[in-house]
């Protein structure tokens, strides 16, 4: 019996080794998950400037964004077919809804006595134009710049077309992180007004 008990504890203490190590293990390869996420909104103004003198209201609804950016992780181009998802860098909000609040408020800070709001609120029964608008690409690239395309077009009130304009923008990335790719993708946003507005007068 005497000989059989230091072999046991040796046994043992074997086992308790390998758990220990398997344990460390675990923990080494749990280090390389990002311990912090960084959350972006696209709108960073909190106020929207209405006009003062309201002679029409025109709804603006932004139609679903591609399904590739029907997630919180931001995402970057690689090349013409190949798409990366940041692990630890996300949205703060769906990003068709923060899209949706950056073109408003960009349309009723430089518009012309017409209120821009969303397709939810429903306009008077006198405002007969209605703007749709149909995101197809909106993000960065590795080839160090930011771009958004897509269409718009006006309806009338029998939701029969009366203006269509494609759109293509791209501004580059002077700057490293996505802080800066998406100040700069806030001011494609700013670009497309633009020519919303231009297409209303």
């Amino acid at each position: 019996m005497n000989t059989r008990f230091p072999i046991f504890i040796r046994y043992l203490s074997t086992i308790a080794a390998t758990v220990l190590v398997i344990s460390l293990t675990s923990c080494s390869s749990s280090s390389n998950i990002p311990s912090e996420t960084n959350y972006y909104l696209l709108n960073n103004q909190q106020t929207t400037q209405t006009a003062v003198n309201i002679s029409k209201t025109v709804a603006v609804k932004v139609l679903a964004l591609p399904t590739y950016l029907h997630q919180p992780h931001l995402v970057m181009q690689l090349n013409k077919h190949q798409l990366h998802y940041a692990r630890s860098d996300m949205w703060a909000e769906p990003l068709q809804v923060g899209f949706t609040k950056a073109l408003l408020s960009d349309l009723n800070q430089n518009n012309n006595g017409i209120e821009y709001v969303t397709d939810e609120f429903q306009p008077d029964k006198q405002s007969a134009t209605k703007v749709i608008v149909r995101v197809d690409y909106f993000h960065p690239s590795s080839a160090s710049k930011v771009t958004l395309s897509g269409v718009f077009w006006r309806e009338n009130i029998d939701k029969k077309i009366m203006e269509r304009q494609a759109f293509s923008f791209e501004l580059l990335l002077n700057e490293d992180g996505y802080t800066h790719a998406i100040a700069q993708m806030r001011q494609l946003v700013s670009m497309m007004s633009e020519s919303i507005l231009l297409m209303s007068d």
